[in-house]
């Protein structure tokens, strides 16, 4: 069965996949490879994870106000789908947006003219399957993910569709999606892919292109003026700096290198010429995704920049990786390009090449599904050991001595609300806000000690899961006062940015 053969079930489907562009899109390896990346989604999809605990099961548990950062009022929807339904839908509806952002850029990038044709079903898969953005697994960036999906229909909208109807869903689409604020920057890019085909129909009438479309091009601006009007940011998260400002500089210099290096080579190397393209487009992708981020500092300074960007991406690197939530696109361009620059004879074996990095990112996404697994089952072991043994003092501290941190998913570390969350759900949310939760010991004698134990590695985890249904997790609470001892605080084991190549196989560090 091919990847097309679904299409061809019936002319009407033909015909609308046709009008839309979709036609060719590789719908069976996108399905499979997909749901075996990310499947694991529904084995934790009623888990809590971060800041889920404060903004969705225990409203208020902090007293952390989410309303201060200016987010768009729609994001409330977000909040009604959750108490009319719980968790498993939301991890379901980001099962689906990310796989229906893939289809519309399918669609998109069939309008990118430096784009092959012989390459579209590759971009799509990459795009789809490059092993970004693991945090969709929290609740609380769940309007990420439908500010994501909203951006790529609105442009599907505006580039591939020609009725009128379609470019106003696009305009609404797009208004929407700047619920991300990062959008808002983005929204360069299918502003120039528009105008670059309005281009071609209509030569340099520029004045007249941007008379016609004021009003999808000051969208930001509008955004920006209601926010500011009926939603506005009342506290700060994060603050811009100088050291901020010459990092982003730093990188700054760095693209516009890179960027006159490519155009040179662009000039000598008429061979490789549509790959240069697509390597330019890539890099500008990839920095314009990344302006925000980096003047605020949240993926690196300078020339820090590119070993963090692995990182993030590859390695232990707590929630970070949503900093890279727009970099697929600009990625997957730039691995076709950069295969366009091998050798002729290595050309013969593109597709295999291909498949090779797609199987690489499919494993990458099962270890860091199975991370997720591992630790929900962690949290899941510690509710149980504190149910049934509930505290009977009313307030009091209890003690988190956490002896199994190699094993938190990317490495994040579990905060206050984290501790106070799985206590709320043992005990009670009443309970929890009594107690004064802590990781590790401290100097109070009368406290209730948590000490959690467990396998030493990922891989001897999977093994205990494999042959006990059982991750092989040991959760031991104790009244006895000063029963914490500092030498139980265990330091953390730092095995390196690559999981899959120094934990994930059993390697202690």
């Amino acid at each position: 069965m091919s990847d097309i053969a679904v299409a061809e079930s019936g002319t009407r489907l033909q015909n609308f996949l046709d009008r839309a562009g979709l036609r060719g899109f590789p719908w069976k390896t996108a399905t499979i490879l997909y749901t075996i990346s990310w499947g694991w989604l529904f084995i934790v999809r009623d888990s809590f994870w971060g800041d889920d605990w404060d903004e969705f099961k225990f409203r208020g548990l902090t007293n952390f106000d989410y309303y201060a950062f200016g987010f768009a009022p729609w994001k409330r929807t977000i909040y009604w789908l959750f108490e009319a339904f719980g968790p498993a839908p939301i991890r379901l509806l980001t099962f689906v947006c990310f796989y229906l952002s893939s289809i519309f850029l399918f669609g998109i990038i069939k309008k990118f003219e430096f784009v092959e044709k012989s390459s579209l079903q590759s971009v799509s898969l990459l795009f789809l399957l490059v092993p970004f953005n693991t945090v969709r697994v929290g609740l609380n960036v769940f309007f990420y993910t439908t500010a994501y999906m909203y951006f790529f229909a609105a442009w599907f909208c505006l580039v591939c569709l020609k009725s009128k109807g379609a470019k106003i869903i696009g305009v609404a689409l797009f208004f929407l999606s700047f619920q991300m604020f990062t959008l808002l920057v983005f929204f360069v890019v299918p502003m120039a892919h528009y105008f670059y085909i309005g281009f071609q129909k209509f030569g340099f009438k520029s004045l007249e292109w941007i008379l016609k479309n004021s009003v999808l091009l000051s969208l930001p601006i509008i955004y920006w003026l209601l926010r500011s009007r009926f939603w506005p940011l009342t506290s700060e998260y994060h603050v811009i700096t100088r050291n901020k400002i010459v990092g982003f500089l730093t990188v700054l210099v760095i693209f516009i290198l890179l960027v006159i290096i490519l155009s040179v080579f662009y000039y000598l190397l008429k061979k490789f010429r549509r790959s240069l393209i697509l390597m330019s487009v890539e890099i500008s992708l990839m920095f314009v995704g990344y302006v925000p981020y980096l003047i605020y500092g949240l993926v690196g300074y300078g020339l820090n920049v590119p070993v963090n960007y692995l990182v993030i991406m590859l390695g232990r690197s707590d929630w970070f990786s949503r900093h890279q939530i727009l970099q697929p696109l600009g990625f997957s361009i730039l691995l076709i390009g950069v295969i366009g620059l091998l050798p002729s004879i290595a050309m013969r074996f593109k597709s295999w090449i291909v498949g090779v990095i797609l199987a690489i990112s499919v494993v990458f996404n099962v270890a860091f599904g199975f991370e997720y697994v591992v630790d929900h089952s962690k949290q899941m072991s510690i509710v149980a050991a504190l149910a049934a043994k509930p505290n009977r003092t009313a307030g009091g501290e209890i003690q988190m001595v956490d002896q199994t941190t190699f094993l938190n998913a990317r490495q994040r570390s579990y905060r206050e609300r984290d501790w106070l969350g799985l206590v709320g759900l043992a005990e009670g949310i009443d309970s929890a806000k009594k107690l004064n939760v802590v990781g590790g010991c401290s100097e109070n004698p009368n406290t209730r000690l948590v000490l959690i134990q467990g396998p030493e590695t990922h891989w001897q985890a999977l093994k205990n899961w494999v042959s006990d249904r059982d991750m092989g997790f040991k959760v031991t609470v104790d009244d006895t006062p000063g029963a914490c001892k500092p030498e139980m605080v265990t330091s953390e084991k730092v095995s390196g940015a690559i999981p899959i190549l120094f934990y994930f196989t059993g390697a202690k560090g």
